[in-house]
């Protein structure tokens, strides 16, 4: 069949486009011994400048880790190989804010995925969505015990979590169960097209066993899943009665999330209790959190505190004599690299809003895993204030600024730069934000037709607003 001028023009710009595509992949795939030693001591050398956190890694040695990784990078085989390498050297500083990028594409051609997603629930493997041809044999609630013979546990912790960068547990088990195609770890990854054996435990009890093929990222899946509960839009607003009003604020990236909620103040002035989401809220610009909390208080509110790492290269050649003499002593933090920058703490002002636009009412947060950097910004902010309740779990525990650079092979570094803590100097990264009330993740978290953590912040409001209006009464 002859085809008409546009389609050829098409055809031929596809076919291109895969060549170009491959070309790049090939260009990777050659990298030498100078640009892998290079990529490795980049990393290596802006880490040891700018990193914020190595005291929560007192154990680690990092120049004597920069030296045992040299002949790791130096043996890999490719661009994928020594990716992965660079990684698990990243993933030695257990932070979720410094991290290595794998080049565009690269993934793909090395890491695939069976048709099936999974959810963290008290540390098990839950099916959470197959494919509609797997959904007999796998039913969702299913629990993964092993994978090709080994139990599940074990494949994560060898295989999964080194490669990681996370500075909390509980995220490290979430994502390492997850998994990410971006980045090409997961308990179920392994080379595209290749089987995978699993042994199961099904919903009613039954242990099962079954073979499945990991597919390349690409390809499309038509989905059987659970019921999912994060929301798309960026705002959002709803009753939940007459008396209770719920608001989702699903990032700090968009400014509308503001002006919307701006715009519902004077619907959201006739609640007597409100709900606040920001269970899907991964950050995005502080700004914009604190914008909206000027209008939740009558208070100041005082924000994270912050420490960066200083480097000033006389101080440093003059810390070098602080054991010999009393002249040197204040510069020796410099020469062992431990000299610091603080700020203080941003304060927000209650007055710069008027009394009349105000929304100070009874307020249950919701929070959770995926809350994270400037939404954890927000709690920091918030912590304190009386007529807060925070419930869910504890928030994702990484934020700072960090610092971006190019690797060779088309790959990025990233490394956390500054140090952010409460007010009072009590630490959030490396342990996330604690709620007020615990919502624990299980199965039903996932399987259940309710929202679990809403319905437990609708029963605390409903309880908290009757007890203000007899208050009220009396």
């Amino acid at each position: 069949m002859r085809l008409p001028s546009i389609g050829r023009i098409t055809l031929l710009s596809l076919v291109l486009s895969a060549l170009t595509s491959l070309a790049a992949v090939a260009q990777q795939a050659q990298m030498s011994d100078q640009e892998k030693l290079y990529g490795l001591s980049l990393f290596w050398k802006e880490v040891s400048y700018n990193f914020a956190y190595f005291d929560q890694v007192e154990e680690l040695d990092w120049d004597q880790a920069y030296q045992q990784y040299i002949p790791r990078v130096l043996a890999t085989e490719n661009a994928y190989e020594y990716y992965r390498v660079l990684s698990r050297f990243a993933g030695l500083l257990n932070d979720g804010m410094t991290t290595i990028e794998m080049p565009e594409g690269l993934v793909d051609e090395y890491v695939g995925f069976p048709a099936i997603r999974l959810a963290e629930a008290n540390r098990q493997a839950i099916v959470v969505a197959v494919d509609k041809a797997l959904a007999a044999e796998l039913p969702l609630g299913s629990v993964i015990l092993a994978v090709d013979g080994r139990e599940s546990a074990a494949v994560l912790e060898q295989d999964v979590f080194p490669y990681i960068s996370s500075s909390t547990t509980h995220i490290l088990w979430d994502q390492g169960i997850r998994g990410n195609k971006q980045y090409g770890y997961g308990l179920l990854a392994g080379a595209p097209g290749s089987n995978v054996k699993l042994k199961i435990r099904v919903p009613d009890g039954e242990i099962k066993e079954l073979n499945v093929s990991r597919r390349h990222n690409k390809q499309a899946v038509d989905w059987h899943a659970a019921r999912g509960i994060r929301h798309e839009e960026s705002f959002s607003m709803k009753w939940l009665d007459d008396q209770l009003a719920y608001v989702a604020l699903n990032n700090f990236s968009d400014m509308a999330v503001v002006e919307n909620f701006i715009a519902s103040l004077p619907q959201l002035k006739k609640a007597n209790g409100l709900v606040i989401d920001l269970r899907f809220n991964e950050g995005g610009n502080t700004f914009l959190a604190e914008e909206i909390l000027k209008y939740l208080t009558f208070r100041d509110l005082t924000g994270a505190r912050s420490r960066m790492r200083v480097h000033n290269s006389t101080y440093k050649a003059w810390g070098k004599f602080a054991r010999q003499y009393d002249w040197a002593k204040e510069y020796g933090a410099y020469y062992n690299g431990e000299a610091w920058q603080e700020s203080e703490a941003n304060v927000l002002y209650a007055d710069e809003i008027a009394l009349k636009d105000k929304l100070v009412i009874t307020t249950a947060i919701l929070i959770s895993r995926e809350t994270a950097r400037a939404a954890e910004d927000f709690l920091v902010y918030a912590d304190g204030v009386k007529h807060f309740k925070t419930i869910g779990e504890p928030t994702f525990g990484s934020t700072g600024q960090p610092l971006f650079f190019d690797l060779p092979g088309g790959g990025k570094g990233k490394i956390c730069s500054k140090r952010e803590t409460f007010a009072d100097g009590r630490d959030f990264v490396g342990y996330g934000i604690q709620p007020d009330i615990l919502v624990k993740r299980d199965a039903d978290y996932y399987l259940s037709e309710s929202d679990l953590t809403l319905e437990k912040a609708y029963l605390w409001l409903t309880n908290e607003v009757k007890k203000e209006t007899l208050v009220a009464v009396k």
